[in-house]
């Protein structure tokens, strides 16, 4: 009987979980926080031009995550 502290995960689940990891990638993520960031003290400083195009490059980045995916 295993120790239940040495669990271990099944070899599919290992094969998917390097899938997935294989598939981030930080740079877009680091840009969608720096973006969100931006847009949130853009909206502090009344600044709206420059709220939207943070939105905007937001959604572009979460949809080329979520193409990236398929």
């Amino acid at each position: 009987m295993q120790n239940p502290t040495q669990y271990r995960f099944n070899r599919n689940e290992d094969k998917h979980m390097e899938r997935f990891i294989g598939k981030l990638r930080p740079q877009i993520f680091l840009s969608i926080i720096l973006l969100g960031i931006i847009a949130f003290v853009g909206m502090l400083k009344g600044m709206t031009e420059v709220t939207v195009g943070c939105v905007a490059g937001i959604i572009a980045l979460a949809k080329d995550v979520l193409q990236s995916d398929t």
